[in-house]
Order: C-alpha cells, then sequence, then structure tokens
C-alpha cells in the first residue's frame, strides 16, 4: 500500500515537474512576442519603435482626383511660377463643378472609416488653407496647390480617383457606363503600388452603383494597402535628401570645416548612422550638390507617433549647425523631398 502511494507521489512530482518547466520555456519566449507591434507581424526593428495605438498602426489616407479627372473639369493647367513651371490643380473648381465629383470622393472615404483608417478630408483640408498664395510656410519656395495640400494634411496614403461616366448609346433604356480607376499611391514617394479598374451600368444613382462596385474592390485594396504600410513601419519611410550650396556661400561641400572632415564627409557620416540601417544611395555629388535617393527614415518616432521628413531634416539641420558652425536653411516641399541649403559661415 505504503509502496502504491510512493508511486502516485512521485508521478504527481513528475508531472509538476513538467508542467513548470512547459510555462518556464513560453515565458523564455515571451520578450521576442513582444518585439511584435501592433501592427500584424510586422517585426519592431533594433530602435524598439513601437505603435502605441491602432490609429498609428494605420496610415492616415486622403482621397484626392486624378490630374486626367482634373482636365476634364477644366481644372488643370500649367503655371509659371519665380521661373517655374507647375501644374495649377484647383480642387475647389473640381468639387464645385458637379455633385458627383463630392459624392464619389465621399463613397471612397466612407469605406474606409468603415475600416478604422484615419481620414484627411479634401474639402476640409482646402478650406484649412483658406487661399493661402502657392508659398513655402517658411522660406519662399514655391508650391503647388497639391504641395501645399499634402503638407497640411499630411497623409501616408494617397487614393487617386479617376472615372469617366457616358451615356450608352446601344443601351435601350438609356443607361450610363461607369469607367473608373482607384489607385494607391505612397504620399512621400508619389510611388503606385495598387491599382483597381471597373466598369458597371449606371441606371440613375451614381454614388450608389459606385458604392456596391468599390466596396468589392475594396476587399482586394484593403490588404494590399495594409503590407505596403506594414512594410514602411518595419523598414523605414522612403524620402530623398539634397544638400546644396547657395550662390553667394563663400564655401563648398569639398571644404574642411572645424570638425577637421569636409562637409561632404560629415554629411555622408550622418547619413550612414541616422538612416534606417544605412540605407540610402547618392545619386549625384559634386563640389555645389549632394543628392540622395531611396533614403529610409524612421516612420515612428520612439513613442510610436508618426516621424516626418521634416522632423528628420530639423533634426539635421540642428546637429550641422552645433558641430561645422555653417547657416543652413530648410527648403523642404514635399512630404519626402528634404532639401537643406548651405548660406555660409
Amino acid at each position: 500500500m505504503k509502496k502504491g502511494i510512493s508511486i502516485i507521489i512521485n508521478c504527481l512530482i513528475l508531472i509538476g515537474i513538467g508542467v513548470a518547466a512547459f510555462f518556464l520555456l513560453r515565458n523564455g519566449n515571451h520578450d521576442d512576442h513582444q518585439k511584435l507591434t501592433s501592427y500584424g507581424n510586422a517585426v519592431e526593428e533594433d530602435d524598439h519603435s513601437v505603435v502605441n495605438a491602432i490609429e498609428q498602426a494605420k496610415p492616415t489616407i486622403m482621397v484626392l482626383p486624378s490630374d486626367n479627372l482634373l482636365q476634364s473639369y477644366d481644372a488643370l493647367k500649367n503655371v509659371s511660377i519665380n521661373g517655374a513651371n507647375y501644374l495649377d490643380r484647383d480642387y475647389n473648381k473640381y468639387i464645385l463643378d458637379n455633385p458627383n465629383n463630392k459624392a464619389l470622393i465621399s463613397v471612397i472615404q466612407n469605406e474606409f472609416v468603415q475600416l478604422a483608417y484615419p481620414l484627411t478630408d479634401l474639402e476640409q483640408t482646402l478650406k484649412s488653407l483658406n487661399n493661402r498664395a502657392a508659398t513655402n510656410m517658411a522660406d519662399d519656395v514655391a508650391q503647388d496647390a497639391k504641395t501645399m495640400l499634402l503638407q497640411t494634411a499630411s497623409p501616408d496614403i494617397i487614393i487617386e480617383l479617376d472615372y469617366d461616366c457616358k451615356l450608352d448609346p446601344m443601351d435601350p433604356n438609356f443607361r450610363k457606363n461607369l469607367s473608373y480607376t482607384i489607385t494607391a499611391f505612397d504620399a512621400y514617394t508619389n510611388k503606385a503600388f495598387s491599382s483597381k479598374t471597373a466598369t458597371e451600368t449606371v441606371s440613375d444613382d451614381m454614388a450608389k452603383a459606385f458604392s456596391q462596385s468599390f466596396r468589392k474592390n475594396m476587399k482586394e485594396m484593403e490588404p494590399e494597402i495594409g503590407r505596403y504600410f506594414q512594410n514602411i513601419v518595419v523598414s523605414g519611410r522612403e524620402i530623398t535628401v539634397r544638400f546644396s550650396i547657395a550662390k553667394k556661400s563663400k564655401i563648398n561641400l569639398t571644404s574642411e570645416s572645424v570638425t577637421g572632415d569636409t562637409y561632404a564627409d560629415w554629411i555622408m557620416d550622418y547619413m550612414d548612422l541616422n538612416t534606417k540601417k544605412g540605407a540610402y544611395k547618392l545619386q549625384n555629388n559634386t563640389d555645389y550638390e549632394l543628392y540622395f535617393v531611396n533614403v529610409r527614415i524612421p516612420a515612428l518616432q520612439p513613442d510610436g507617433t508618426q516621424y516626418s521628413a521634416y522632423k528628420w531634416s530639423r533634426e539635421l539641420i540642428k546637429e550641422f549647425k552645433t558641430e561645422c558652425g555653417v547657416k543652413c536653411s530648410n527648403k523642404v516641399q514635399g512630404l519626402g523631398d528634404v532639401h537643406i541649403m548651405i548660406n555660409g559661415l
């Protein structure tokens, strides 16, 4: 009897050890699981950036009409500002010209709202601009309306709408054919990464027909947007960076700075240390200009909030002035275009 009880006790001890080992192994891997952001399976990088809220894990969306659509409503013109040519996009004219224009944009916006995406409304952003002149907010650099719009709204992804609605001459019921294309662009690089096209028959309510059709396309487009933004969170946001020397400056990029290095060498060292894993490509290297493309900067700050090209350039300028003792100005225009003008000592 005692022998039987002893066997039972030993079995219970062994079971207890096994259970304890299981939980130890599980807890031992707990830190690995904590390295995942709250966005899908995006692995946190070495800087330990974390997405602190669901709004930060999803890209901010802005819906815009295509240039082709603007042109069809006489809302796109070529203009010259300070000797440079720009496309003058009159978004207000487009919205007010036809009730369907505003309605279709609202349909797209509503679909993203239903999926809890942060959204920047085109019409409200236009109102906030308050008919300002097309000049840079800080440095008197000429800008077109789209650049001003994007700087004000700061979206991550642009959803561009292009559509055409014409009467079908072969239809005995005089119905129309609505053909449309929806394209997703990276707002920082203007690179398209997803596009959906469809044609629908419209009886009378264009917005209703478009809504039903677009909802089907969203089932394919939404995961593509998610994967694209996940890559931005993990690999960094892509921007371009340009350093140029002002005409009246008495120094150039090969001049020796107070650090003992040339200005170009200091800049290269900074790029190595302050890009995601040193990710950038030097496209132009002269005495008066350094131009980098495919530059990857963190998409998020350590607290999980969005990190912009403008913030990155401000930090660069501050350190450049402090260490090299030069005067420079921030000529940033688009969301993903950094331009730093070196004015001299």
